[in-house]
């Protein structure tokens, strides 16, 4: 066998890898790798001299898929699950769950914290926020100050500056404004 045949043999062995591996990268994961691709897009996006705004759309389930990547990169992470249902007219729905025993507030407020909730999406010059219709800890009502606490008490113990969950939080990079339809949000920039 020559030296160039045995090149060639290794660079096809390599490439079937290659192919082998990218299709066994499941759903979920590409379709969070889409948000990330789109999201770098927009953050890289020279400033434009026209006015005319861009747009993206990502579906409920990248959202989510990317949300759950997310979660799943931070080392201890607080909150332990976040789904969103995004609906018509800029209106969404979701569950948040957070572990209790790492926030020292199991004995306060029971092991589980799953908060279900449902608002509408608001966003401005590259902020956002939610204002809530409705909120409930393990399906009773609450006042959204239980909510703030447990997001004030997450800030503590990763020693970051907290908000209250009706501040305006600003966009990722490049993004000026969302749209929240019926299964997508379209990202303007």
């Amino acid at each position: 066998m020559t030296r160039n045949s045995i090149y060639w043999r290794g660079w096809i062995a390599l490439l079937g890898c290659a192919v082998l591996l990218i299709g066994a990268i499941d759903q979920t994961t590409k379709d969070a790798l889409t948000v990330r691709h789109i999201l770098r897009v927009i953050a890289e996006q020279p400033p434009r001299a026209d006015t005319q705004e861009l747009s993206a759309k990502v579906t409920e389930k990248e959202l989510n898929a990317y949300i759950a990547y997310r979660l799943a990169q931070e080392e201890e992470p607080v909150c332990e699950d976040l789904t969103v249902k995004l609906l018509d007219d800029n209106h969404v729905r979701g569950k948040m769950r957070f572990d209790a025993q790492r926030l020292n507030l199991d004995t306060l407020l029971g092991e589980n914290l799953v908060f279900d909730f449902k608002g509408v999406f608001l966003t401005r010059n590259g902020a956002a926020r939610i204002d809530l219709v409705s909120l409930s800890l393990n399906g009773q009502p609450i006042d959204p100050q239980v909510l703030d606490f447990v997001i004030h008490t997450a800030a503590l113990v990763y020693r970051t500056e907290s908000s209250g969950i009706g501040d305006w939080y600003e966009l990722p990079k490049g993004i000026k404004r969302i749209d929240v339809r019926k299964a997508n949000a379209i990202l303007y920039y």
